[in-house]
């Protein structure tokens, strides 16, 4: 009888690192400059062949993972509206889009649709115009959950929520002049607290 014995080769250092990315944005409707802190977390990983390298194995796993928060940082955006007109930007409104795009209409009208074959389960009289019904109603609603997920839009109705949103995490007008002027380029300003002008 033969039995394998695995023989461990080596092994897989994880590291992960936690960091803040400023994104800095133009308003693409009043044209105001503002930026607003996004906290994220990335890991990375290294392979340390036969044990031989412990320390530095260590060290690269580590540097992968700031490659990493780097490469998340510019690429995320989360929907921080301008503080001082109240627009998402345009990455932000189709990101918010996307968000909606399934609603609870949706799924009313498939749980609906979905039962709709229960009277067919069970011999009522006339179980088939139940059933017909409740699928009608069912595809409706689907239907009109659609339409309203194609008809969202985040920038619509009055801006002064928005605006307060925006206010809340951004950091803009003279506050963000004063922040980037205080600190050489590649360091990060001072964390918001809901300044601005």
């Amino acid at each position: 009888m033969f039995i394998p014995i695995p023989i461990p080769m080596g092994v897989k250092r994880i590291a992960a690192v936690r960091g803040a990315v400023w994104k800095f944005v133009s308003c693409g409707q009043c044209r105001e400059r503002y930026a607003y802190l996004v906290e994220l977390e990335a890991t990375g990983e290294d392979h340390d062949v036969l044990f031989l390298d412990a320390a530095a194995s260590v060290q690269r796993a580590r540097a992968q993972a700031a490659q990493n928060l780097l490469t998340k940082g510019q690429n995320c955006v989360l929907p921080v509206p301008c503080p001082s007109c109240g627009y998402y930007q345009e990455d932000m409104s189709r990101m918010l889009k996307e968000e909606v795009s399934i609603n609870a209409l949706q799924i009313a009208g498939v749980v609906i649709v979905a039962l709709s074959l229960v009277p067919l389960a069970f011999s009522f009289t006339n179980g088939w115009v139940l059933t017909l019904a409740l699928a009608a109603a069912g595809l409706a609603l689907l239907g009109y959950g659609y339409v309203v997920a194609f008809r969202f839009d985040p920038n619509a109705g009055d801006p002064e929520a928005r605006k307060t949103l925006g206010r809340k995490y951004a950091v803009w007008g003279q506050q963000l002049t004063e922040s980037l002027a205080a600190y050489p380029p590649g360091e990060a300003p001072a964390a918001p607290d809901g300044g601005g002008k």
